[in-house]
Parts: structure tokens; C-alpha cells; sequence
């Protein structure tokens, strides 16, 4: 007869057991995504970790001093100074997760092998369900600056505008600006866009044409030395739902290599980024396409809150109940809008 484990026991056998589970992974029909591509690549994959403090810092220098001036011999020179940098503020925001336990549970009460069987459940479905709220928030925004609790996003970042070139302005909902610094004030600080009616590397409203003004003019580089702000080692990634990525893949065949494509992998090479599909996307009427340069677009996380498990021994008025909470404290951050682009289909 297998032991029995003692109530006070198994929240900590619940954590246990957690440790020989493949965190993050799944299998079932919990979801009608095929897969979280932003939560891989954004969370995953490339987040950074902040040790300490309220939120993220971001900080822009929005010009020069225009002190160059052509004086001549014995000539007199102007001085003068103004304050062009601005500041503005990513606040950490919070999502959680659980699982909830009864001690009564026939399958929990007769041994750990069991016990094992439905934490391996359980666990999937709170990931499942966590993973799927941060796939949402990765690429999409509050709805406007009174929701405190939604992370800003790429929605909130990478702003649409069918006009090609730096139009990426505030985003809706949000008067003050992107992290509180308003793109009317700053005309420079907006991202790369525009709106295609054809898939052309030829004609100005084709989407390879913008795809690659897109990537000669995002590559901004500093005339003199800065700090930054962003990482580096990170590559660029485009993203698009199934018909941009079919129909540029179609592209893609019938140019062969001439514009760079690789169609010996399974998605077709933009300049050295795989074109990514995204399900998520697939919801979206105007087909968005993204260029996002992971050095300056990333999820931040406060230091050793990336799903953080604690245990409840008791629930309040379930006296028999206890729960094991996965918790995320974090935002995504966008230190520099003129390296990303956005592209949709005008109507």
C-alpha cells in the first residue's frame, strides 16, 4: 500500500514534483493556437531581467545642439544650450497564474505516483492558459492609458500608418505618448510604416519594396559615440499571419534567390530574418507584417519574478483546498522606435 501523504505535505509535494516536469511545454486541445511564436521569442527566448525599482527607465536625446556654425577668420560665435532629453516611464505590470488542489481527491490521496500524474495536468493547463495570456499582451496593447495592468506590447510600440516611411505615431488611447512621450512633441520618435495593396518588390505600394526601404532606413546609425540603452548579439525578426507569409513565399519561388530569399528552408530569408508566421495574426483583417529588431524591442522582467511558483496552504472558505501560483512580473520595452517597422494591407 503506497503511503498517504498528510495535508500539510502536499503543497510541498506539488512543488516537488514540478521540478521533473518540462517547464513550459504542453500537449492538448487547450488552445486554438498552433503556437505562441511572440512567447517564444520575446519571453522565452530573448527577455532581459531588471534587478530592482518601479519599471524600466527609457531615455532619448530628441536632438543636436545646432552649435555648427561657419564663422571665419576673427569671426564670433553664438553659444547657447537646451534640454532635448526626455525621459519616459515602462511600469512593471503582473500576471499570475495557478492550479488548485483538494486533499480529499482520490487520485491525490493515495501515493505520489499519482500525485506526479496530476500535477503533469494541471501544470499544463496553467501554462497553457499563462502562456496564452502573454502571446496576447506580447502583441497587443492596453486599450488605453487607464488600464494599469495589460503590458504596453508591440501594438503599443510599432504603430500603424498607411503613409510609407517614419509615421509610426502615438498609439490610440494614448494622448500623453508611448511611455509618456508624445510623438507630436518629438516628431523622431515614431517607427517605420505603411500600407501595401500588392506583394511588388517593384511598385512603391508593393510590400517588398517598403520591406526593404524598411530595412536600409531602420538601421540607424549614431554620427557620434552614445551609451544606448539597447542589447546586442539579438537578430532581427519579421512577423505576418499565414496569407502575407503564403503570398511572399510565393514570391520568394517564383524570384529564386535574386532578392535574397532561401528556399531551402521552410520560410522564406528577408536579409538573414526568417519570415516567422504567427497565429495570433491570423485574426487580423489587415494582414500586419513586423520588422522588429530584437536589440531594442524586448520583455523585461523584475529579477526573479519569471514564473516564480508559491504555494497557498489554505484557501479562504476552502478550508480542504490549496494552490500552487505561478507569477510574472514584467513589461515589454522599446528603447529605440526608429529601428522597427510595421507594414498592413491599406484598404
Amino acid at each position: 500500500m503506497g503511503k498517504v501523504l498528510t495535508p500539510a505535505q502536499m503543497p510541498d509535494a506539488v512543488i516537488a514534483t514540478l521540478n521533473r516536469l518540462n517547464k513550459g511545454k504542453w500537449i492538448g486541445e487547450m488552445t486554438d493556437i498552433q503556437e505562441h511564436v511572440g512567447f517564444r521569442q520575446m519571453v522565452r527566448s530573448k527577455r532581459e531581467t531588471e534587478g530592482s525599482g518601479l519599471g524600466t527607465t527609457v531615455r532619448y536625446v530628441m536632438d543636436h545642439n545646432h552649435s555648427a556654425q561657419h564663422t571665419g577668420l576673427f569671426g564670433t560665435m553664438e553659444f547657447e544650450r537646451d534640454d532635448a532629453m526626455v525621459e519616459g516611464t515602462v511600469p512593471w505590470t503582473y500576471t499570475d497564474g495557478n492550479m488548485v488542489f483538494d486533499e480529499r481527491e482520490p487520485r491525490m490521496n493515495s501515493g505520489p505516483e499519482k500525485i506526479v500524474d496530476l500535477v503533469k495536468m494541471e501544470n499544463s493547463r496553467m501554462m497553457a492558459s499563462v502562456v496564452e495570456l502573454c502571446e496576447q499582451d506580447i502583441w497587443g496593447k492596453p486599450a488605453t492609458s487607464n488600464d494599469n495592468d495589460t503590458p504596453f506590447g508591440i501594438e503599443y510600440w510599432v504603430t500603424k500608418n498607411a503613409t510609407l516611411g517614419y509615421n509610426g505615431g502615438d498609439p490610440t488611447g494614448f494622448s500623453a505618448g508611448r511611455a509618456g512621450i508624445s510623438s507630436n512633441d518629438h516628431p523622431r520618435h515614431k517607427n517605420f510604416t505603411g500600407g501595401y495593396t500588392s506583394y511588388s518588390d517593384e511598385a512603391e505600394d508593393g510590400l517588398i519594396y517598403m520591406m526593404e526601404m524598411a530595412a536600409a532606413k531602420t538601421r540607424w546609425v549614431a554620427p557620434s559615440p552614445e551609451p544606448g540603452m539597447g542589447r546586442s548579439g539579438y537578430s532581427r525578426g519579421v512577423y505576418c499571419n499565414w496569407d502575407t507569409h503564403y503570398g511572399l513565399k510565393q514570391i520568394a519561388k517564383g524570384n529564386n534567390d535574386s532578392l535574397g530569399y532561401d528556399l531551402s528552408t521552410q520560410d522564406p530569408i528577408f536579409r538573414g530574418a526568417r519570415l516567422q508566421y504567427v497565429p495570433y495574426f491570423d485574426n487580423k483583417s489587415d494582414n500586419p507584417l513586423y520588422m522588429i529588431d530584437h536589440n531594442h524591442l524586448y520583455a523585461e522582467f523584475l529579477k526573479g519574478w519569471f514564473m516564480k511558483r508559491i504555494k497557498i496552504m489554505r484557501l479562504p472558505k476552502q478550508p480542504h483546498c490549496f494552490a500552487v501560483i505561478v507569477s510574472l512580473v514584467w513589461n515589454v520595452c522599446c528603447d529605440d522606435l526608429r529601428r522597427q517597422a510595421v507594414f498592413h494591407r491599406a484598404s
